[in-house]
């Protein structure tokens, strides 16, 4: 068993990005027949974000989950193809119209849409050739226990992300309504907008609350029993949000899993290179709709949000007085100049910005909506969202390093906890040192330069004390570094080790 955390792309660049955050595997959009039709990607996208996967032993899947016409069977087929060649991992769906096509030698993942939210269900997929079922959001642990027991198949949970107000994903309201359907990646949310709540005598009892809106998906501190229940992979929602919320919720979870791991070092972990940020990562910092544990314990939480379908962020307080530009609140919240202010006007969201912060009070540069008992969100947190976007986020593969002289040169080797090596040589006569204490600390020093590249030096083996140049090992370990970078990327590494002379 290796605990997986699986993020979404939007496109490439955040493919890469959320690996570099740590994910152990991200899920993309093809071209055509992803159920975000706003998220699709070209095949040299893929090429992009399977070489940047292979280099850290992660992986990809593609997303084929919409429903299909027949007309649109075989240009599916063809995008499962490209999508292989392009080296994806395995295919997400749930038209099962694909069952009985030529497709190529990928496992095939259930969607959420394809209702595996029982054990009868999830055991006829398994049965079907799926190799991984993407369990209904709304299952409780116990749940999720029945299924694991009863399928013999891997188990993919949704942990962090949006919720659809129909159960799996499964709604037929935009299509109903907007001629726009999710089950085709189309989905215009109109469980997001406000609505009347109407009797049968057609009196209004509630007036322009978004009744359906309800709030996001928060497991994080539920890791392990989902672990323990039989959850494989840790999946987030997010395929149409920005970059902030990638590199955000991506490393959130990250360390939540690596707090996980190593506790238990036992349940392992599904790709290579420790994770280190240079930021604190906060969900309720970036897009949510109010966050929530939903089923998970088997109870139904609160999950209406009435107030708004768009992030509102951090509650600071409500508006005592207001007098110009001067905001009085009734707390005292640590807040900037440049913050973002959100509030709730009726059925709409407005906002301002903060130009200066005195105790319980604001100065903003719009104060025309906001009156005594509004309620006031910051929606943005300029220094946090600056810290996020400044922050280096550096994600290293331990390698051992191995220093010895064959006849006339010197060579150097450096091998990957996956057992990928690779080494560089150069000739020469290297003599014994006059002082080994100060030539082995700078062979250290000298091998431990892997700052460029996606390496950390966990050991260094020498085979006998002689003195060898700076510029001599500094050349050894660009040449055997790139070497071992580009053997881990190419296509295929993801099936096995390799050693490149």
């Amino acid at each position: 068993m290796a605990l997986e955390l699986l993020a979404p792309a939007k496109n490439a660049d955040q493919g890469i990005l959320a690996l570099r955050c740590g994910a152990d595997a991200v899920y993309m959009g093809g071209p055509q027949f992803g159920a975000r039709q706003g998220a699709g990607n070209g095949l040299q996208d893929f090429e992009q974000v399977t070489r940047e996967a292979r280099l850290w032993g992660a992986k990809v899947f593609a997303t084929l989950n919409t429903l299909l016409f027949d007309a649109e069977l075989e240009a599916a087929r063809r995008q499962a193809w490209a999508l292989y060649e392009a080296g994806v991992d395995a295919l997400i769906i749930q038209d099962m119209a694909f069952l009985e096509m030529d497709l190529p030698p990928l496992p095939l993942h259930a969607s959420t849409q394809a209702a595996c939210d029982s054990p009868e269900r999830v055991a006829f997929l398994a049965s079907a050739g799926f190799s991984r079922a993407i369990l209904a959001r709304e299952l409780s642990l116990e749940d999720i226990r029945a299924i694991h027991g009863a399928a013999d198949m891997e188990l993919e949970a949704f942990v962090f992300g949006a919720l659809c107000v129909g159960e799996s994903g499964l709604c037929y309201l935009s299509g109903a309504i907007c001629d726009r359907s999710g089950n085709r990646g189309e989905c215009a949310q109109p469980c997001r907008a406000p609505w009347n709540l109407v009797d049968a005598s057609n009196r209004v009892l509630v007036r322009e609350q978004h009744l359906l809106n309800i709030r996001d998906l928060d497991l994080s501190d539920h890791l392990e029993g989902l672990a323990d229940a039989g959850i494989l992979s840790f999946k987030i929602e997010g395929r149409l949000k920005d970059a902030d919320y990638v590199k955000n919720v991506v490393s959130q979870l990250r360390r939540k899993l690596d707090a996980l791991l190593q506790r238990r070092p036992e349940l392992g972990r599904a790709s290579l290179g420790s994770v280190r940020q240079a930021f604190t990562p906060d969900p309720t910092k970036t897009f949510q709709r109010g966050l929530s544990a939903y089923r998970i314990d088997g109870e139904r939480r609160p999950m209406g949000n009435p107030e708004s379908g768009k992030h509102l962020g951090e509650f600071i307080g409500e508006v005592r007085s207001i007098q110009g530009d001067r905001v009085v609140l009734d707390s005292t919240v640590d807040l900037h100049p440049g913050d973002g202010l959100a509030f709730v006007d009726g059925a709409e969201v407005a906002g301002t910005v903060i130009n200066a912060v005195e105790p319980r009070q604001l100065f903003v540069q719009d104060p025309s909506r906001i009156k005594p008992g509004t309620r006031l969100h910051r929606n943005l947190d300029l220094h946090w969202l600056r810290a996020l976007r400044s922050a280096k986020v550096e994600r290293r593969i331990p390698v051992q390093a191995t220093l010895d002289f064959p006849e006339g040169a010197v060579r150097l080797r450096l091998e990957d906890p996956a057992g990928f090596a690779a080494e560089a040589k150069t000739p020469g006569d290297f003599a014994a040192p006059r002082d080994a204490a100060a030539a082995a600390r700078a062979l250290q020093e000298a091998m431990g330069r892997l700052g460029n590249t996606p390496f950390e030096l966990a050991g260094l083996e020498v085979a006998e004390p002689r003195f060898v140049p700076v510029s001599v090992l500094n050349a050894l370990r660009r040449e055997a570094a790139e070497a071992l970078e580009a053997l881990r990327k190419a296509p295929g590494s993801g099936r096995g080790a390799g050693f490149l002379h």
